[in-house]
């Protein structure tokens, strides 16, 4: 009977999962990253995402996952962007170009494109974090400020 039960449970997770793009920005030569976690209803599929991200870097028009790289705030200094696809069962508050960037997070992703989103109290607790994960896990993570909170 137990055995039933989590069958029919494993559905319900599985359905809890939705798609977002995890967009992040890296200053050159350093460890400081901000990421945005952006999602759209209407796209379910790893495959939209990557579609999607292709279209608004091809066209520079973001109709989808609409957001804005300020290249002016990093005057003097290399941003590296990246754009992940991802899964999440974790929900985001809503992202907001003006707010300020002051939300420290360890952000993993593993082979299967699972994000796990872990708060932490500040940027050097997350660099210590992150020193103390196994080699495998810290290859799959990294510390980044997001301006939108962990629901």
């Amino acid at each position: 009977m137990l055995g039933l039960l989590t069958l029919l449970t494993v559905p319900a997770l599985a359905a809890e999962q939705e798609v977002y793009l995890l967009a992040s920005v890296q200053l050159g030569g350093s460890n400081l990253a901000q990421s945005i976690f952006l999602h759209e209803p209407q796209i379910t599929t790893l495959e939209e995402c990557q579609k999607a991200v292709r279209i608004g870097q091809r066209d520079r028009d973001w109709l989808r996952y609409h957001h804005i790289f300020m290249r002016d705030r990093f005057q003097g200094f290399t941003g590296q962007l990246d754009y992940r696809c991802v899964f999440s069962d974790q929900r985001f508050s809503h992202w907001d170009d003006r707010a300020r960037y002051s939300h420290p997070y360890l952000i993993s992703i593993d082979e299967q494109a699972i994000l796990r989103v872990e708060r932490v109290e500040s940027q050097a607790q997350c660099a210590s974090r992150l020193k103390g994960l196994s080699e495998a896990r810290r290859a799959i993570s990294r510390c980044a400020v997001g301006n939108q909170r962990l629901l």
